[in-house]
Parts: structure tokens; C-alpha cells; sequence
């Protein structure tokens, strides 16, 4: 209730103008080709008022005349390609930065944000700048072309005929007041319309990404029922948003009948009357008819802004939210490395120093007054019923979530300290989500860093087990994975992720539910493989007998810790929660 309007909304020339930069070069080209071709098409109307007034009256010869005119349409079309490629290079070059600065961005963006959206909802919106980068050279570049030629031919016309030209220039005010009003009527029709096309593109990525789990369970009914749902609503959006551009677009018909009805009366009139001559006459008919066609794309500009518009407040979703303050911090250190001690890798000791963290600020913290301390080269695993703030301490331990209290430590250093060098290298996460990518296998594993060796690819590869699985396939390393890794089991999947995570040869692991899908002695040898590394080690666990040998076991229950200690400590404790964990599988 105490909320009050205020500011001023950005205008659209300032939202435009950073994606027009390095493009000055081009505007003055255009600006010639605009003058260029205003000039031939006033040859048009000049060469028909002489062809009338000196060839079919005066009967003199009318070759000079064709010959003008074949020559000053030839070269109307050789400036009319040149300007349209100069139109195409522009586009291509504020789609690609547009595109680029809102990719970076959305790499940029807390994770909060992806969890609030759907995966094609964001995509729409990125694409977005695409469109941007369309609309700004088929309307806004291409505006100050029309309106070049339009004052070009609107002074041709006052110059010809003073009392026409006025009732041309009335007649388009009013044409343009219509479409105004016409546009205001739409309202925020536009922007719903997108959030209702991005909201049914997102349920469509969801339905392709898991329609095999959607047939097995039999809830692709359901699941079409929703889809159909948000169709109809998409569907309602588009008719409401269509309704007032109908009018729009039947405007140009009924204005151009008035136009030439009002010249026809009054030039008739003055042809009559002898105060204009016939070619006189017709050449005014033409020239205002050729003036139309860059002044109906200025009216349509007007029209099509509204779009403009829509899609800049859609992107700005993007480029508008916050950055996640990690990067914002990490970069004042980025270049740090010799302040903290020239070291590249951290030694993999791990400090959680009263962490509170939730999802809601209106709601209780998932995890409260967490403490937690690794020394380097142990083992140390989280267990709980499900929901109890397991993989939530993992994710903020990795730097994807931020606490609302507390301090994440690496080798008694605050994480935003650390250079970003140092954390990318010392520090790896399988997640229990499998993600693999189209591309090879060794792309998969390397994320496409040239820089790494066969030797080390293949030593991640044989400590995560999967490096015989690989060879026996005809194109090893060089197996192109589907999408999802469909042709991979899911055990393989996961060893190929743990090799992902090996590769860079970290100092911490962090192990959420990473062995859920193998069998006891691929995932003993993937254990005996990570302590020979001696890397620390941070695992999630369910599947309680992989955790047993660990250094040190914590419970949680509801993000709060109930016990600490060895298997044996743990499970000596007949109430305890981890006793009854153990008891249950």
C-alpha cells in the first residue's frame, strides 16, 4: 500500500542506440542511397509530364524519354541492391550482438531466475534480440530512409501544386491518428501474447525432453491436456491481439480511395478550369502515389513499434535482473592470483561456517546454522531423508546457490577471495542430474577444451570406469553422444560425467547421488580410484552402503543436523536417525 509509481521509463531511441554502435559508416551510405533514389523516382513523374505535354501534344520525339527512363530504372536497381545489403549487414550485426550480450548476461543470472522460468520461455526471450535486430533495420533504420524520401517527394509536390499537397499532408495526419488510436486500443495485448507463446514453447521443450517417461507412467494425456490448455490461452491472446490490427492493415484501402478521389476532384478541377496541364496532372497523381509507399512504411512503423517495444521489455527480463553477486565479486579478484600466494590449486580444505539458507524470504530457511569442516584429502558424506537440505548444502558449497547467513571457506580463505582461476580448478561437482551434450565423447569429458591431453582424458576415464566402455565402441573417444546420451545406460552416463569432473585433476569433489546408478563393484572401483587422487571429497548419498567408510558422516534432518560421526559411532546409536536410515533400505 505504500508503494508509489515514479521515474521515468527509458525511451526507445536510448534502448536502441548501444546496438547501433560502429554503425556510422553505413548510415551515410544509406543516407545516399536514400537521395539517390528519391532523385530517380522523380524522374518518373517528370518524364510522363513531358512524354504528355512535349510528345502526344507537341509531338515531339519520345525516344530521350524511354531511354531516361530504362537508364534511371537500371540504376534505381543497382542502388536499391546496394541499400539492401548495407539493410542486411546492419541486421546480422545488432542480432549477433544483441544475441551475445543477452547469452552472456543469462549465464550471468542467479539461479533463482531459471527456477522461476520455463527453459523455452527464457529461450524466447533471448531470441528476442533476433528479432530486435529484424525489426530495427526492417522498420527504425528503414524509417529514416522513408522519411528522406517522403520530404524528397512532399517538397516535389508542394513545388507542382501547393493546395494538392496540403490535402496529401492532411490526409496522412489522419491516417496516422487512426493508427494511433487503433494501437492504443491494443494495450498490453502484445507483451501477453509473448508470455503466452514463450509459456507454450516451454511446455513443448518439457513434453519432448520427457515424453518416454510421460508414455511409461501413461500421463501423456494429462500432460496434452495441459499443453492444449496453454494453447488455448495462447491461441486467445493472439485473436485478441489480431482484432485491432485488421483495422491497421484495411486503412491504407480506404485512405488511398480518399487520396486519389480528392485529387481527381480538385486537379480535375484545375485541369478544367487550365490552371494546370494535363502531364502536369498525371505526373502529380503518380508522384503522390509514389510518395505513398515510403509514407505508408513510416505510418507502419508507427504500428510495429508497439512490437518493438514488447520484445526490448522481454529481453530486458535479462538484461534488467541482477547478476549473482559471485561474479561480480570474483571478478574484482580475477586477476589476483599473485596476492593469493601465486597459488593456482587450492589444497581441499573445506569450511562451512553457520550457513542458513532458503528458497523464500517469506518462509522459514531450509538449512539453519549449518557448520561444517574437511580437511584435506577426507571423506566426508551428507545423509537425510529426502528434503532434508542435502543436495541444497552441495549446490551452495559448489557457488550455485548463495546463503542468506554464514561463509563458505576454501583453505581459510572466504570464497569471494579466491581468485575464479583457482575455484574452475580446484574444485568439480557430479551432480544427480546427468547432463551430457551433443557432440563426441571426448567433448563431453572436456567440455570442449582443446588444451587437455590424451593422457589426462584417459586417466579421468579409466578412474571413473569408463574407459574400456568407450573403446570397445567402433569410434572411441570420437562416438558422437545423442541427445540426452540416449545412447549411453545410465550408469555409463554417470561414469561419463565423473570423468568430466576428474579431468581437471581437482583438489574437491562434491558427489551428489554421482553412483546412484551403478553396481557395487564399478562404484568400488571409482572409489578406490578417488583416494588414490586424494582429493577431498564431499558425497550425498542415499544408497547408504557407499558411505560407510567415510571419515565422517553427517545427518540432517529438515536442514538441521542431528548426528555427526563414523559408521560405526552412527550406527551403535539405536534412536538415531541414521540408525533408522540404515534399517529402512
Amino acid at each position: 500500500k505504500d508503494f508509489k509509481p515514479g521515474g521515468r521509463q527509458v525511451s526507445l531511441y536510448k534502448k536502441i542506440q548501444p546496438l547501433l554502435t560502429g554503425t556510422y559508416t553505413d548510415f551515410v551510405l544509406l543516407m545516399a542511397c536514400a537521395i539517390l533514389l528519391a532523385a530517380l523516382f522523380l524522374l518518373i513523374p517528370s518524364s510522363i509530364k513531358f512524354f504528355i505535354d512535349s510528345v502526344v501534344v507537341g509531338q515531339n520525339s519520345w525516344l530521350p524519354v524511354v531511354a531516361a527512363l530504362i537508364a534511371g530504372g537500371l540504376f534505381a536497381y543497382f542502388v536499391s541492391v546496394l541499400k539492401h545489403q548495407i539493410l542486411q549487414r546492419m541486421s546480422i550485426r545488432i542480432s549477433i550482438m544483441g544475441f551475445d550480450r543477452g547469452v552472456h548476461r543469462l549465464l550471468r543470472l542467479p539461479i533463482e531466475f531459471f527456477t522461476r522460468r520455463l527453459a523455452g520461455d527464457i529461450m524466447d526471450r533471448v531470441s528476442s534480440s533476433d528479432r530486435i535486430g529484424k525489426s530495427l533495420v526492417d522498420h527504425y533504420i528503414s524509417l529514416l530512409i522513408e522519411i528522406t524520401l517522403a520530404l524528397i517527394m512532399l517538397t516535389a509536390l508542394f513545388v507542382i501544386d501547393v493546395g494538392l499537397a496540403f490535402i496529401i499532408i492532411l490526409l496522412i495526419l489522419i491516417h496516422g491518428g487512426l493508427i494511433k488510436y487503433f494501437n492504443s486500443l491494443k494495450g498490453s495485448r502484445g507483451e501477453i501474447l509473448s508470455r503466452e507463446q514463450g509459456m507454450l514453447l516451454g511446455l513443448g521443450m518439457q513434453l519432448l525432453s520427457h515424453l518416454d517417461n510421460l508414455r511409461m507412467t501413461g500421463s501423456d494425456d494429462r500432460f496434452f491436456s495441459r499443453w492444449a490448455g496453454q494453447q488455448a490461452l495462447e491461441l486467445k491472446a493472439r485473436q485478441l491481439y489480431s482484432e485491432f490490427i485488421h483495422y491497421n492493415e484495411a486503412l491504407p484501402i480506404l485512405m488511398g480511395a480518399i487520396r486519389n478521389a480528392s485529387i481527381l476532384f480538385l486537379g480535375g478541377s484545375k485541369v478544367i478550369s487550365g490552371e494546370m496541364s494535363v502531364g502536369t496532372f498525371v505526373g502529380f497523381f503518380i508522384l503522390a502515389e509514389l510518395a505513398m509507399t515510403p509514407i505508408g512504411r513510416i505510418l507502419e512503423f508507427t504500428e510495429k513499434r508497439s512490437d518493438i517495444v514488447t520484445d526490448f521489455e522481454r529481453i530486458e527480463d535479462i538484461t534488467n535482473t541482477s547478476e549473482d553477486l559471485s561474479f561480480h565479486r570474483q571478478e574484482l579478484v580475477s586477476n589476483s592470483i599473485i596476492t593469493f600466494k601465486g597459488n593456482l590449486q587450492l589444497a581441499g580444505q573445506l569450511e562451512l561456517k553457520n550457513i542458513s539458507f532458503g528458497f523464500s524470504k517469506g518462509k522459514p530457511p531450509l538449512v539453519s546454522n549449518f557448520n561444517l569442516f574437511i580437511k584435506p584429502g577426507q571423506r566426508v558424506a551428507l545423509v537425510g531423508p529426502s528434503g532434508s537440505g542435502k543436495s541444497t548444502l552441495a549446490r551452495i558449497v559448489a557457488g550455485i546457490l548463495q546463503p542468506w547467513e554464514g561463509q563458505v571457506l576454501f583453505d581459510n580463505h572466504l570464497r569471494e577471495d579466491i581468485p575464479t582461476e583457482v575455484i574452475r580448478r580446484s574444485l568439480s561437482m557430479v551432480d544427480q542430474e546427468v547432463v551430457l551434450f551433443p557432440g563426441t565423447v571426448r567433448e563431453n569429458i572436456t567440455l570442449w577444451n582443446s588444451a587437455l591431453s590424451d593422457d589426462v582424458i584417459f586417466a579421468a576415464a579409466r578412474d571413473a570406469s569408463i574407459h574400456h566402455d568407450i573403446l570397445v565402441r567402433p569410434q572411441g573417444y570420437s562416438t558422437l553422444v545423442q541427445e540426452d546420451g540416449k545412447n549411453f545406460s545410465g550408469g555409463q552416463r554417470q561414469r561419463i560425467e565423473i570423468a568430466r569432473s576428474l579431468v581437471g585433476n581437482p583438489s574437491i569433489l562434491i558427489l551428489d547421488e554421482a553412483t546412484s546408478s551403478l553396481d557395487p563393484l564399478v562404484e568400488l572401483e571409482i572409489d578406490n580410484a578417488l583416494r588414490r587422487r586424494g582429493v577431498t571429497c564431499l558425497i550425498i548419498a542415499h544408497r547408504l552402503s557407499t558411505i560407510r567408510d567415510c571419515d565422517m558422516i553427517v545427518v540432517l534432518e529438515k536442514g538441521t543436523e542431528v548426528q555427526r560421526g563414523t559408521h560405526d559411532d552412527l550406527i551403535a546409536d539405536e534412536n538415531g536417525t541414521y540408525f533408522r536410515l540404515v534399517k529402512s533400505e
